[in-house]
């Protein structure tokens, strides 16, 4: 009867220490009330909306999907100890649907934040901040007489005075956030949306546009790849002449997984992540400030 109630004891005994062991276990799994964080935890799998192409966030290289986004997905992953699965769409504008359906579970595209994106989904705190700026065609623009403005100011200020306004052609990216913005900024314009930034960029640079309106790391990643068709013709004009800032996107009714991500993009400026990013992919000669870069002509050296 002894030797039974010894038994008895060391099974008590494994069983509490087994118990134990799943209670550390489980308590490394935040409990979340975010319907996505709880599959993500379940599934072990995050699976990450990006864009199809956005150098340097988001392109193909030597048959592999890289860029600064797919860097911050996969640290994300890496801290919610789940693994990274990147989702590629065809094109820019079905990254919401997709969220929506639940087909991703997060978007990180180099996605601005909008008013009305954001009756759609809910943003984090922008991790990176940029601006709009303008590709500008020196040769097309001569005929409006603002070949040699420097801003967007010193255009607006001439076409007023010329009352050349309304023969302004601009080149946007469909479905991208500068072709609800230019109309606000350029309001007599003639607005050509394209599939693609490049296609823009190159209409613009054919002189089927007089300028391009997009992101100002797109456009001078783009005129320094194109440098040699483009020189003498096309400029981008600095400062950007309207503020962007990107953020990580999520589902409605997501609110723990909302937090835990404006702490994490705190990590990422406060630990050096995003600079560290960029730099894999661009050549960087100027200090980053704050959350984004000062891009000067020299911004991007070397091939």
């Amino acid at each position: 009867m002894k030797h039974f109630s010894l038994i008895a004891v060391k099974m008590l005994m494994v069983l509490l220490f087994v118990l134990a062991l799943s209670a550390t276990s489980s308590a490394q799994v935040p409990a979340s009330q975010s319907p996505t964080l709880t599959k993500v935890f379940g599934d072990k799998v995050l699976r990450v909306g990006v864009n199809p192409q956005f150098k340097p966030f988001s392109f193909e290289k030597d048959g592999k999907r890289v860029g600064v986004d797919i860097d911050i997905a996969n640290l994300l992953a890496e801290k919610l100890g789940v693994t990274a699965k990147i989702v590629v769409p065809k094109s820019f504008s079905e990254l919401i649907p997709m969220l929506q359906e639940d087909r991703i579970d997060i978007i990180i595209a180099g996605m601005s934040i909008t008013f009305d994106r954001a009756k759609i989904v809910d943003f984090s705190e922008p991790y990176f901040d940029t601006g709009l700026s303008i590709l500008f065609n020196k040769v097309k623009t001569a005929r409006l007489g603002i070949s040699a403005v420097p801003n967007y100011a010193a255009i607006m200020s001439e076409l007023a005075q010329n009352g050349k306004a309304a023969q302004l052609t601009i080149a946007v990216t469909d479905g991208k956030s500068p072709q609800r913005i230019v109309p606000r900024f350029f309001p007599q314009a003639t607005i050509k949306a394209y599939a693609t930034n490049e296609e823009a960029a190159q209409a613009t640079l054919n002189g089927d546009a007089d300028m391009m309106v997009h992101d100002e790391i797109f456009l001078k990643v783009w005129l320094k790849e194109n440098a040699k068709d483009a020189r003498f013709r096309l400029v981008v004009l600095d400062p950007p002449f309207k503020p962007d800032y990107y953020g990580m996107a999520v589902r409605k009714g997501n609110q723990d997984f909302l937090n835990m991500l404006n702490v994490f993009d705190l990590e990422l400026q406060s630990n050096g992540y995003i600079a560290q990013f960029m730099g894999r992919y661009l050549p960087v000669t100027k200090k980053v400030v704050t959350q984004s870069y000062n891009i000067n002509e020299d911004f991007y050296g070397g091939d």
